[in-house]
């Protein structure tokens, strides 16, 4: 009886949709104060950079960096002092000048009491109505764990409105897009100054590749940022989400 009202509700659910029900424009003057979360440096250009360079032009905007960026042994000695430095260059192109970093070790985050008492604090203190962070369905063991731990303590802070999370090895499942047209020499620069991480991969024309494909929801020859925005305030999908992150990357490892 409960798989019939299932398929039911599911068939209802199908026959309303729109034609082609596209992600909406993101309205970022409704940011008043922004929190960032990047698990290693050059994820603050890759996942949200553009959008990023817009709201520093409007509202405070801090940006956190959770691990050291050592790269998990497989970098040379050295590497997170010089990551440190190039993602205090890359947020200078994105106009951003308020930053922290929490010096987790890089490919091994693990959730303490101690570090959730100081980021609740960091987000008590900083009072940020926005936050974004790392989605769920991605690809990166620590960014799956650090948007893990980091989701139910925005959604307890007082002043967090929205968490918005993004995307960078995964596509999210997109509510929102921002169009970044116009910030994305900015993006690329920013971008740029991650020559550790540059010489690792082509991020800078996987970058562009989905800016452009994100730009398809706002017509031609535009480049965007896509989202997935939860309001603290309703119901949010991310435990349903999460299990089925979880799910996948099980299927992916067999």
């Amino acid at each position: 009886m409960l798989n019939y009202f299932n398929r039911k509700r599911v068939a209802r659910q199908l026959s309303e949709l729109a034609a082609c029900p596209l992600p909406q424009t993101l309205d970022l003057q409704k940011a008043n104060k922004v929190l960032v979360f990047v698990p290693h440096p050059d994820d603050e250009t890759l996942g949200c950079g553009g959008t990023l360079a817009i709201l520093a032009q409007q509202c405070p905007v801090k940006v956190v960096l959770v691990t050291d960026g050592a790269g998990a042994g497989g970098l040379p000695a050295g590497s997170d002092v010089v990551r440190s430095r190039e993602f205090t260059q890359a947020l200078e192109h994105l106009g951003i000048t308020d930053s922290e970093q929490l010096q987790q070790p890089d490919g091994a985050f693990e959730a303490t009491t101690a570090l959730a008492q100081r980021i609740a604090q960091l987000i008590e203190d900083y009072r940020p109505n926005w936050v974004f962070l790392p989605s769920p369905l991605d690809y990166h063991r620590d960014h799956v764990r650090i948007a893990a731990f980091l989701e139910p303590l925005c959604r307890r802070a007082s002043s967090v409105q929205q968490i918005l999370f993004y995307e960078i090895w995964a596509p999210v499942p997109a509510t929102h897009v921002v169009d970044i047209t116009d910030q994305f020499h900015s993006k690329s620069q920013a971008l740029a100054q991650h020559a550790t991480a540059l010489a690792c991969g082509d991020y800078l024309r996987a970058m562009e590749g989905l800016c452009r494909y994100r730009g398809l929801y706002l017509g031609f020859n535009r480049m965007a940022e896509a989202f997935w925005v939860e309001s603290v305030g309703s119901r949010g999908l991310f435990r349903q989400v999460q299990a089925m992150a979880l799910s996948l990357l099980q299927r992916i490892r067999q």
